[in-house]
């Protein structure tokens, strides 16, 4: 057997911190992004010891592996990834049934593509290509759109909790899950009548349904847009104001303990696909339209509100990044709408209003619609 040995000398010292495995048909293709700038990459092969498995090896001069660990792949010929430091180089070792030809580029600064194809085989088609990974770090899915035959929008209106998970409780027994379900509907009803798009609700009533469950809905539906609702909660009533938040790594730590608090039925899945999925929607193109959207039926909100309640009676949370489960693993577009605190007096009383709650769901649905009119 042989091992394959690719050492990249860089010119300065950087660090390693990300690797992203794509793996197909007799071919994978790794992403070894560092904050250094490998200058002269060469290749070489080594000898492996008889009886070992063949492996592929991957030395970063001047860079090191920072926090990145190795994994188990157990996928298409290979075995196992392992990624350490050795005298001041990055050391990325892939473990294969058997040997590959491997090529390395770098496809921009501070990242380096490489190839592992098995012998006599040619590139899988289904990977991403050097242009698509490169558009894919600059924040632009690669991911093969749905095209779909009707001529009209989908737009999956998700009520957040419901049956024996109510959510938060206010001061004077408010549940969230029912505030959710309320707004929600008049957010569906506003969505077919005004923008003439198509509604799918992952709940219509007092039921429990499962995060995974909620983010499977819309995926298997093809929706355009997940428009998640709740009302905030915060462990004493000083806390008021509203905030909408998109997929990301959470901004500050407020958006971190919200996201904890949304995410406890969904620790099961820790370690899970869907968990996996975190790292690879970091760069995609959705972030950025689901961030649009966030600001937009942020600022919608908080004006239509100041101009019916009055401005000293709203406060601006803003449009904030969290990693929300139901976000993280729906693979279009998506928001999660904190309508106002129940842990707050005054808040919780607003929530509890008609009125609050249908001007609320007018300014999502105009926001929407003005987010849609760019998509076109």
């Amino acid at each position: 057997m042989i091992v394959l040995l690719v050492w990249i000398w860089s010119a300065w010292a950087g660090e390693l911190t990300d690797v992203r495995l794509f793996s197909g048909s007799g071919h994978a293709r790794l992403l070894l992004i560092h904050t250094g700038d490998p200058a002269n990459i060469r290749t070489r092969s080594i000898p492996s010891i008889t009886g070992n498995p063949a492996r592929a090896m991957v030395l970063l001069g001047d860079v090191t592996a920072g926090r990145i660990e190795g994994r188990n792949i157990n996928e298409d010929g290979l075995i196992d990834m392992s990624i350490t430091s050795v005298n001041g180089e990055a050391q990325i070792t892939v473990t294969m049934r058997s040997p590959r030809l491997v090529r390395a580029v770098s496809l921009s600064p501070g990242v380096v593509l490489v190839d592992l194809l098995e012998q006599g085989r040619g590139e899988d088609p289904s990977l991403p290509t050097a242009e698509q990974l490169r558009a894919w770090l600059e924040g632009v899915s690669f991911a093969p759109q749905q095209v779909t035959p009707r001529g009209y929008k989908l737009v999956v209106v998700d009520a957040g909790h419901g049956g024996w998970d109510h959510g938060a409780v206010g001061t004077t027994g408010t549940r969230e899950a029912d505030i959710a379900l309320q707004i929600a509907h008049r957010v569906a009803l506003g969505l077919e009548e005004e923008l003439g798009v198509e509604v799918l609700m992952t709940r219509e009533d007092d039921t429990f349904i499962a995060l995974r469950e909620r983010a499977s809905i819309a995926n298997l539906a093809g929706a355009d847009l997940f428009l998640s609702i709740h009302a905030n909660a915060a462990p004493g009533p000083g806390a008021w104001g509203i905030e909408t938040f998109s997929m990301d790594t959470a901004s500050d730590g407020g958006a971190a303990r919200v996201a904890r608090r949304e995410n406890v039925l969904a620790r099961e899945y820790e370690g899970s696909a869907e968990a996996l999925l975190i790292g690879k929607l970091l760069s995609d193109g959705t972030n950025r339209l689901s961030r649009e959207l966030s600001i937009e039926v942020q600022n919608s909100v908080i004006e239509r509100l100041s101009e019916v309640y009055g401005a000293e009676s709203v406060r601006d949370l803003g449009a904030r990044t969290a990693l929300f489960y139901v976000l993280v693993s729906t693979r279009m577009p998506a928001i999660l709408f904190e309508s106002s605190f129940v842990s707050n007096p005054e808040d919780e009383k607003k929530l509890r209003s008609p009125h609050f709650q249908q001007t609320e769901a007018d300014a999502i649905v105009e926001a929407v619609g003005r987010w849609l009119e760019r998509q076109e």
